[in-house]
């Protein structure tokens, strides 16, 4: 394609007398969309291998683009970076979807969604795995997990609700389906100014859904549940837990549907106190451990996790704490630094001396290096001498894109406790 250059009118530089501001030509993109054209030298990191475009990066942008729509992007020197979707309201205001000159159709879907269930087969054995990681898996804002033969939708973007046809209709070559959720209600939608939209698309979907996942039977409400239903994200984490846990008693707090605590009964534990503030997830970890037969070494208590680590004066030989996200952002960082300190704090005091502190943060701004400072002084303040013996990320069904940070936001330890 004609790369046209940005310079000056043809001549001599204009005196400061004249009268008439030509505007610069728009480019002509080989797809044929309209073009998003970036700052001087504001295309390195999307050379790199990032897939944003945040909107401070914009020099300008075709006129009439709707949120969401399909865009081409150019460099300041009209220069072809990709395919993706533009949205002038959002703060990511471009989300690269390909690098080359191919329709965004059905068929794009299939051969993407394709490509990240070889990956997860890779892995697991069985059907229970986030099937799509968004920008991990080339798909910037789209998450899909699947339970067996239940599919939920998650989208984080205006541009995946305007393809949201598209989706669906590859989703539905993977199946048959008991039934595909759409559960777009996750409060990063607010930054793109999408409604909450929680349904089923496809099938019927009952309150909770059964499913097996390593050699647990397992359930998820993946309509009314955190997230989609169920947090794949620990598993990896739950099996290193689990091995230490034969003929130990297990303290599980921030528990949602069992996580941690199931996993432990499984592997032996004699005595498993879930904690949790959600009733209907501790209703569901009761029905999950009657049906595994663990009713009687499980025990599942709705309670503020602070309140009861603060006047509890049990101890444990394993305290697992795998709270929600404290930093939704950068700027209450530093109060969610003194949240993670206090938390774990108050959790190593559970610990019986010799016992292992199972400790987490999902919040993406939360760096490695905060994590392990946050447990130094957790370890300082308890009083307790602390070895992180494990550290763990995401299993292999939440890739990691190296030139994204973004995509590496699980941080877990497992802690030695003296």
């Amino acid at each position: 394609m004609t790369r046209r250059r940005r310079s000056p009118t043809a001549g001599t530089i204009p005196r400061a007398t004249d009268a008439v501001v030509r505007p610069l030509p728009s480019p002509s993109t080989g797809s044929g969309l309209p073009f998003v054209r970036l700052k001087n030298q504001e295309d390195r990191r999307v050379r790199r291998g990032h897939l944003w475009i945040f909107s401070n990066e914009i020099e300008r942008a075709a006129d009439g683009i709707e949120p969401g729509g399909l865009v081409e992007f150019l460099t300041s020197r009209d220069e072809r970076l990709g395919i993706g979707f533009y949205n002038a309201k959002s703060l990511i205001a471009g989300r690269l979807l390909d690098r080359r000159d191919t329709p965004i159709d059905a068929a794009f879907f299939i051969g993407r969604f394709q490509h990240a269930l070889a990956l997860r087969q890779r892995f697991y054995a069985d059907n229970a795995f986030r099937w799509v990681h968004g920008e991990s898996d080339d798909l910037p804002g789209l998450v899909i997990d699947r339970y067996g033969d239940v599919c939920v939708i998650e989208s984080f973007a205006a541009g995946i609700d305007r393809l949201l046809p598209f989706i669906v209709e590859a989703v539905k070559s993977f199946g048959p389906w008991q039934a595909i959720v759409l559960r777009n209600d996750a409060t990063a939608r607010r930054l793109e100014h999408l409604s909450e939209d929680v349904r089923v698309l496809e099938g019927t979907m009952e309150s909770s859904h059964w499913f097996s996942t390593d050699g647990i039977l397992m359930a998820a409400d993946p309509l009314q549940g955190q997230k989609t239903g169920f947090f794949f994200d620990q598993r990896v984490n739950r099996a290193a837990v689990a091995a230490l846990s034969p003929g130990k008693n297990v303290l599980d707090v921030f528990c949602h549907t069992g996580g941690f605590g199931l996993w432990c009964a499984k592997a032996g534990a004699t005595h498993v106190l879930g904690i949790d503030a959600s009733a209907p997830a501790l209703a569901l970890a009761q029905q999950i451990s009657e049906k595994n037969g663990w009713a009687k070494r499980c025990v599942w208590q709705k309670a503020d996790a602070f309140e009861h680590l603060t006047h509890s004066k049990e101890t444990y030989d394993i305290v697992v704490l795998d709270p929600p996200r404290f930093a939704a952002t950068k700027k209450n960082l530093p109060e969610a630094i003194k949240a993670y300190v206090r938390l774990n704090a108050l959790g190593l005091k559970r610990v019986t001396g010799g016992g292992f502190l199972a400790t987490a943060s999902c919040s993406q701004h939360v760096s490695r290096d905060d994590f392990r400072q946050i447990i130094a002084r957790a370890g300082h303040e308890s009083g307790r001498k602390v070895k992180i013996v494990f550290q763990g990320s995401p299993g292999p069904d939440h890739p990691v894109r190296p030139s994204m940070p973004e995509t590496d936001y699980l941080k877990f330890a497992l802690l030695h406790v003296a």
